[in-house]
């Protein structure tokens, strides 16, 4: 026994030093990766354009694609993602059958050693990709250990068999100086399963009331047409009632998850399969417009979901495709999905908020309190207009009314509680 107790003390005593000691080693004072320029216009529309004819949903189920990315594509795409994700850096390196990796994440808030910088190398040699070599600032990660947690994922999503489909979609990989090969079977059913199996039976339960919940008040001619506003009441009230009994949290993520879809025009199929009805068509307005409510719906969505920077980077991407077709640059569309991101993430930040959220639709709110005014910005800005008034996206200029967004929405009523 007092082997056991001095054991556990000297651990007590260990621990803090050790968790420092890591902190240490993995922490840097200057970055492995810092790309002063900012991406242009040009280079955020070649990403688009490079993830619009890559993508494989237009493909039919089990066809075979062969898609080439140059290493400069490849370098521009990476830090286009990553710089959405986070304060961060890319830098990749592609030899003969091996790609090099080097990434900085800053940490801003850190007075000392405030860069993260992540190392590796990903191996083809052997036939399939592999991480050979991983380090975190000064502090190696084993191989094994990545290789296990990977795998340890995989068998999340894929339970059973379905890891077998999963492992054959990628046929081969190449990776050479000028670029990579990829070599893959499409799947959409694999995709499908993994969505699946990581919503929990609380999440279907869930989803399924707020579909069935929607549907019958578009019976009662309730968010048909019309302001967003007076459905979102009834249906946050629906949210309240539940959250009596479940996690509030939860509920708000699965109703917003469903109006998100439903906004965006996504197939309920995939949350809600088993429904014989589904709603009429999305033609709600916040402030008056239609497309404000589809970009705050989906974004609140995105951020519910724990996706608050996939929200912000969806949005910016459907801006600059509007740039060269569709209906231009729009700072307003942008704010509106600002809005959203923030009310996702209010919505299930904690349990108090998600109540507050609960309690404050349901006894009724303006469209004020939601989305700040944005008629009066910027819009319908094709690719020269944009270029001319603000530069590349980032620009001094394009920051401002960026600020200017965050503070409108910073005023507004349900943020400013």
């Amino acid at each position: 026994m007092r082997v056991l107790i001095k054991s556990f003390f000297a651990i007590l005593l260990l621990a803090p030093p050790a968790i420092i000691g890591l902190a240490w080693l993995g922490l840097a004072d200057a970055p492995m990766v810092n790309r002063q320029q900012s991406l242009s216009h040009a280079d955020v529309a070649r990403v688009r354009s490079l993830l619009r004819v890559h993508d494989p949903r237009r493909l039919p189920p089990g066809a075979n694609r062969t898609i080439e990315i140059s290493t400069q594509d490849l370098n521009l795409a990476a830090n286009y993602l990553l710089r959405h994700l986070a304060p961060a850096d890319a830098r990749l390196i592609l030899k003969s059958s091996r790609l090099d990796f080097a990434a900085t994440l800053a940490l801003p808030h850190l007075p000392h050693r405030r860069f993260l910088n992540l190392h590796g190398t990903i191996d083809t040699a052997l036939g399939s990709p592999h991480i050979s070599r991983l380090r975190l600032g000064e502090l190696p990660i084993p191989a094994r250990l990545v290789d296990w947690g990977i795998r340890r994922l995989l068998r999340i999503a894929y339970p059973g068999p379905a890891l077998d489909s999963a492992n054959d979609l990628v046929r081969q990989l190449k990776i050479q100086p000028e670029g990579v090969q990829l070599d893959y079977r499409w799947d959409p059913a694999v995709i499908e399963q993994a969505r699946t199996t990581l919503l929990s039976g609380a999440d279907r339960a869930a989803l399924r009331h707020y579909h069935d919940r929607l549907v019958e008040l578009q019976g009662q001619g309730i968010g048909r047409t019309g302001r967003m506003l007076d459905l979102l009441g009834p249906l946050f009230a629906s949210a309240q009632t539940r959250s009596i009994e479940h996690d509030p949290v939860g509920e708000n993520s699965a109703l917003l998850t469903l109006l998100g879809t439903w906004a965006s025009r996504q197939d309920l199929g995939r949350l809600v399969p088993d429904s014989p009805m589904r709603p009429r068509p999305f033609r709600l307005r916040l402030r008056g417009r239609r497309d404000f409510a589809q970009h705050f719906l989906t974004s609140a969505a995105l951020s519910a979901r724990g996706d608050s920077t996939l929200s912000d980077a969806v949005g910016l991407f459907k801006e600059i495709a509007d740039t060269d077709q569709g209906s231009g640059f729009s700072f307003a569309d942008i704010a509106a999905d600002r809005a959203g991101t923030r009310f996702g993430e209010l919505a299930v930040g904690s349990t108090a908020s998600a109540r507050r959220v609960q309690r404050r639709l349901a006894a009724g709110t303006n469209d004020q309190d939601l989305m700040p005014i944005a008629d009066d910005l910027p819009e319908n800005l094709r690719s020269g207009d944009f270029e001319r008034q603000f530069g590349s996206i980032g620009s001094r200029a394009y920051q401002q009314i960026m600020d200017t967004i965050e503070a409108r929405i910073d005023a507004c009523a349900l943020y400013r509680d």
